[in-house]
């Protein structure tokens, strides 16, 4: 994996490493609360359809509410896992500050969000809207999924740092666009498929200015948006049940791409 193309500091969201993203309890994902410090005595809480808001003061627990709520409907338009239903609320922790945050998670300086069981844990600031909607979608990404494939990494980051991008307003290629860094140098050398797959980076600092977080992006706002999201639900249905990935591409987007491989050259072509 090629970094330091940009040189720049970023905030980037903090995932719990695999394998260990989705606790295992039997054949599925356990739903359990974080580790992590709750707020202080006084902040306010607020239940909504799928979320419940933790944060200093009720109109700041009412922004978090409906910014999740924005970031969920997004996603589900995106995947089409509208028949998708959450075992139970996820919970939201914003602190007041990354000061609050890093003293009561223990976090890296340079993270930004992280994800424990049906829990987000991220703090007040510029980039929260795009923290939320990165964190959110490895939730759902889990939960739908029930398992972790390690293989299947490319995908969950992919779809993750699209939906970021989006939140940020990010057109490919545009002012917004949190990897416009780094797309001319996976313009003109791509990484490998298999190497997508089996050489996925360790964490996610400094992801910005990775080429395989930005490839990861860019093939799955391929496959969402030139594929179709009808299909990209059938896709990530077939992951889920088991198959191969030229198996889930066949099925989620007959008359598009064969498998794998044919999806990969026609992504490739597209950069052109």
């Amino acid at each position: 994996m090629k970094r330091g193309l940009v040189s720049i500091a970023v905030l980037a969201s903090a995932c719990v490493p695999y394998p260990d993203d989705a606790p295992q309890s039997g054949g599925g994902t356990t739903i359990v609360s974080g580790p992590f410090k709750t707020l202080d005595a006084g902040a306010s809480k607020l239940d909504s359809l799928h979320f419940t808001a933790n944060a200093y003061g009720s109109e700041s627990a009412k922004r978090v509410s409906t910014a999740c709520e924005d970031a969920y409907g997004r996603i589900m338009i995106d995947t089409n896992l509208f028949s998708f239903m959450p075992r139970g609320l996820y919970q939201i922790v914003v602190y007041a500050d990354k000061d609050e945050y890093r003293r009561k998670t223990a976090q890296p300086e340079w993270s930004g969000g992280v994800t424990v069981g049906n829990s987000i844990y991220t703090f007040n600031g510029p980039a929260l809207g795009r923290t939320l909607s990165h964190e959110m979608t490895h939730l759902i990404f889990f939960e739908y999924m029930a398992k972790v494939n390690i293989d299947h990494r490319w995908v969950n980051e992919g779809l993750a740092v699209y939906e970021e991008n989006k939140a940020a307003g990010g057109l490919a290629g545009g002012a917004s666009d949190i990897f416009s860094g780094v797309r001319s140098g996976m313009a003109r050398s791509p990484i490998p498929m298999d190497q997508m797959i089996s050489l996925a980076p360790a964490s996610e600092r400094q992801y910005e200015v990775s080429l395989w977080y930005a490839q990861a992006e860019s093939m799955i706002r391929f496959m969402v948006e030139r594929g179709g999201r009808i299909g990209f639900s059938q896709y990530l249905a077939q992951l889920k049940e088991g198959q191969s990935f030229d198996r889930a591409i066949a099925v989620g987007f007959p008359g598009a791409w064969r498998d794998l491989n044919d999806f990969y050259l026609n992504w490739e072509r597209s950069l052109r």
